[in-house]
C-alpha cells in the first residue's frame, strides 16, 4: 500500500473530514494519485492507498508502515520534516498557493521519479 502523508488540516476544513476531503487541492492529489498507481491493479481490487495527516498519527506508527513495507510519500516540506528517519518520498504539496504546481513540466518529472522510485522494487 501507498500512504500520502500531508501535514496538517487546513482550518477551513469540516470537523471529522477525511484528509484534504473538500480541500481545494483534494481534485489535484487524486489525479496525482491516479498518475503513479500501479498500472497493473484493475480498478476494485481494493484500497491501494492511504491519505493521512502526520499530526493524526506518532512517528512509530509512520514507520511500523514502513516497517510492513508500505511506501510512504511525502505531501510537502512539513510531511518530509515528520517523516525524518523513515525512508519516503517527497512530493510538492498540492495546494494552489505552492508556486512549483504551476510548473507542469516540474510536477510531471516529480510524479515520474515518486512512481520509479514507488515500482522500483517490483
Amino acid at each position: 500500500m501507498i500512504v500520502f502523508v500531508g501535514d496538517k488540516p487546513s482550518p477551513r476544513m469540516r470537523p471529522g473530514a477525511k484528509p484534504f476531503e473538500g480541500a481545494a487541492c483534494e481534485q489535484r492529489l487524486k489525479e496525482w494519485i491516479d498518475f503513479v498507481k500501479p498500472f497493473f491493479l484493475p480498478r476494485p481490487v481494493g484500497k491501494h492507498y492511504e491519505i493521512v495527516n502526520q499530526c493524526d498519527h506518532v512517528w512509530a506508527e509512520l514507520y511500523y508502515w514502513h516497517c510492513m513495507g508500505h511506501k510512504l510519500v511525502a505531501l510537502g516540506n512539513n510531511a518530509s520534516k515528520a517523516l525524518k528517519g523513515i525512508p519516503h518520498f517527497k512530493l510538492p504539496h498540492p495546494s494552489g498557493s505552492n508556486r512549483q504546481i504551476n510548473n507542469k513540466k516540474f510536477i510531471k518529472a516529480k510524479l515520474e521519479e515518486c512512481k520509479k522510485w514507488l515500482y522500483e522494487e517490483i
